[in-house]
């Protein structure tokens, strides 16, 4: 069992991990190239868990859940690309690859450093709002599969 003091100062933290420097660290010119790679780590994430859920029924609450939520933001970046006059990029295939639960820890921390870094380079309020929201779903998302990580490793 995860002590609650551990699920609480994960959650809490989850929304910062954006916050900690990286040494790839990424500057992105435009939204489009924002929305190309939030949408790309979504699909991604998206399919993995999927594939997870497949594997252990145990988790086809949290990966719908997830999708759900992906669904959301995926509207919510549509609209944004037309307010914004930004083009909408052609599908990219989903790699395959692993479903362990670090992998997914990782693209979804890589997700939720995409919505970090991206954020200067909305320049627009309203998509800035309505990323940093994601974000923190995403952050969310996160400190589950990092709660999860934890409890499958020794002594977790």
């Amino acid at each position: 069992m995860i002590a609650r003091r551990t699920v609480l100062k994960t959650v809490l933290a989850a929304p910062f991990v954006a916050g900690v420097p990286r040494a790839d660290a990424r500057d992105y010119a435009s939204a489009g190239e924002v929305f190309a790679e939030i949408d790309r780590l979504e699909g991604e994430l998206d399919a993995r868990l999927a594939r997870l859920a497949a594997t252990f029924p145990a988790a086809a609450s949290f990966a719908g859940s997830v999708r759900a939520d992906h669904e959301r933001h995926r509207r919510a970046r549509g609209a944004l690309r037309r307010r914004l006059r930004v083009a909408e990029p052609p599908p990219v295939p989903v790699p395959a690859g692993g479903a362990s639960v670090d992998a997914l820890r990782a693209l979804a921390q890589d997700l939720v450093h995409a919505h970090a870094e991206g954020l200067p380079a909305l320049r627009d309020a309203q998509a800035v709002d309505t990323l940093a929201r994601h974000m923190v779903d995403d952050a969310r998302h996160l400190a589950v599969l990092q709660m999860w990580l934890e409890t499958e490793q020794p002594g977790g």
